[in-house]
């Protein structure tokens, strides 16, 4: 009796296309090295002058807040608002307001944080998630701001950025489960690290290194992809613009600047800076890893929070100017 002769069963098919996006993106390289360089360059620069400077002492400094028990300290004048408005716990009332006032990925990685330690609740973290990762306002103040051409204050940009944040709560609340019986009612943040496990603030600043170096990494990555569309030799200079502006904000708002002018740039800019691009998306997704959150859950709420600024910037441009 003959043996039967073994099937061998095909790849799946998924992993090799995904093996073969580092390959293109290693030839894409070879293939274009002084434009890759120039990006490089670009992600770099634009992470020691920009990102570092600005991002980074805010992670060592929450990061200390958190360790030392400060949190009821700080939250004290407008905890009791931001608990009664989002019906949050202290600490998740804790992480928006510096989700908010901090600029990416700070807000989703305390969520990460603060999940870890088993301090907010799995629904409360989700929740959050889709409500604490923004633009900082000095971001937006300072450089958004000085790269549009028309005039607009900065009163404008917040309540573009920032107005929407409440109807995307409401939505996640009911998407999530969340109402005031669910979250903690207790007016105290737990202490959460013992008197062992308190770090030092040599401990901190090496987390917020290693953090740091992982933004720039993608920042870098990310804006080589931006060099790379910018210079595609096909397309129009607008579908260019826009693809930029989906991959790095902060170059994306230069592209969108450069190419549309006056009113007609403050919606994609707008957009895009909501949006917070893929560089953001990636940064979001290095943060959050082993906390079960969702990052196809975030890249939804993130693409509503562009469609309602956008439409939030487009009833603004509506205005009569007087």
């Amino acid at each position: 009796m003959s043996c039967p002769v073994p099937v061998s069963t095909p790849a799946r098919f998924g992993p090799r296309v995904f093996s073969l996006i580092p390959i293109l993106i290693l030839g894409l390289l070879l293939s274009f090295p002084s434009l890759s360089i120039r990006g490089a360059l670009n992600g770099l620069l634009l992470w020691f002058h920009v990102v570092l400077p600005t991002l980074a002492p805010f992670l060592i400094c929450t990061q200390m807040i958190t360790a030392l028990g400060g949190i009821e300290l700080i939250m004290y004048p407008f905890g009791s608002i931001l608990q009664s408005l989002f019906h949050l716990s202290l600490s998740g009332s804790y992480i928006l307001l510096c989700g908010l006032l901090c600029g990416y990925p700070l807000g989703a990685k305390l969520c990460a944080d603060f999940r870890k330690r088993g301090v907010i609740t799995e629904k409360e973290a989700a929740y959050l998630l889709a409500i604490c990762n923004h633009p900082s306002p000095m971001f937006l103040s300072g450089y958004v701001r000085a790269q549009l051409a028309l005039s607009v204050s900065p009163s404008q940009l917040f309540l573009c950025l920032y107005l929407p944040v409440l109807p995307l709560s409401w939505a996640a609340r009911h998407f999530y489960g969340i109402d005031k019986n669910s979250r903690n009612r207790d007016s105290k943040c737990p202490d959460f690290l013992t008197a062992e496990k308190k770090p030092s603030l040599e401990d901190v600043i090496a987390s917020a290194c290693e953090t740091m170096v992982i933004i720039g990494g993608y920042i870098m990555l990310f804006s080589i992809l931006a060099v790379w569309i910018q210079e595609f030799p096909y397309g129009s200079p607008a579908v260019r613009a826009f693809l930029t502006g989906a991959a790095e904000i902060t170059t994306g708002v230069n592209s969108l600047c450069t190419f549309f002018h006056d009113k007609k740039a403050l919606m994609p800019v707008i957009c895009a800076v909501a949006f917070g691009g893929f560089s953001g998306i990636f940064q979001t997704k290095s943060v959050i890893k082993g906390t079960g959150l969702s990052i196809r859950q975030y890249m939804g709420w993130k693409l509503a929070h562009a469609f309602l600024s956008s439409f939030l910037t487009a009833c603004l441009l509506s205005l009569p100017v007087r």
